[in-house]
């Protein structure tokens, strides 16, 4: 791998094996972070069909987060609807559900992942799992969660490699430049 290439490469082609979900992010998030879009771009995730998913084999259910515009939060779990509210504030989002108000903060957010993280250290206390990972439904329904990881690991590949291409591009019109001025 030439100098340039190891630039942008700092991940084998190859991902490790995960023992857990939270592992997973854990470690793609640094390579991902900054792929990722602000939660105050709400079109990302407005009146979309977010399922969830987890690393828990006892978890088999469907449940889906809904964040509409007008700040309804639906929470549907196997086609039961409870509602609740949702609100950008404060650097993250404001979950009410059920009597309860809880802050979470944006890990990851593009078009087809959305992972959120509630603030504090709740999984060192052993109450769950680190983040709320929900991605778009159609992909979540194909896909387990290392293949769903696999994919985040795509963006990255094809992030970095776009970049790989632009300074390629640009370092041939400096060239050019620097050459014809001579």
């Amino acid at each position: 791998m030439n100098p340039i290439s190891k630039i942008f490469h700092s991940l084998d082609d190859n991902l490790p094996k995960f023992n857990s979900l939270d592992e997973g992010i854990d470690f793609l998030m640094k390579y991902l972070y900054r792929f990722s879009e602000d939660l105050s771009e709400d079109r990302f995730y407005i009146n979309k069909r977010w399922l969830e998913v987890r690393d828990d084999i006892n978890f088999q259910e469907s449940l889906l987060h809904v964040f509409e515009e007008d700040g309804k939060y639906l929470r549907i779990l196997e086609g039961d609807i409870s509602t609740g509210r949702w609100e950008y504030s404060h650097g993250g989002l404001i979950l009410e559900f059920n009597g309860y108000q809880e802050l979470y903060e944006n890990t990851f957010l593009n078009e087809k992942f959305f992972i959120l993280q509630k603030h504090g250290d709740h999984s060192s206390k052993g109450d769950r799992s680190k983040y709320l990972f929900i991605a778009d439904e159609q992909l979540a329904k194909k896909l387990n969660w290392p293949e769903l990881l696999l994919t985040m690991y795509d963006i990255y590949k094809s992030n970095t490699q776009y970049l790989f291409i632009v300074l390629i591009f640009i370092t041939i019109i400096s060239i050019i430049l620097i050459l014809s001025i001579m």
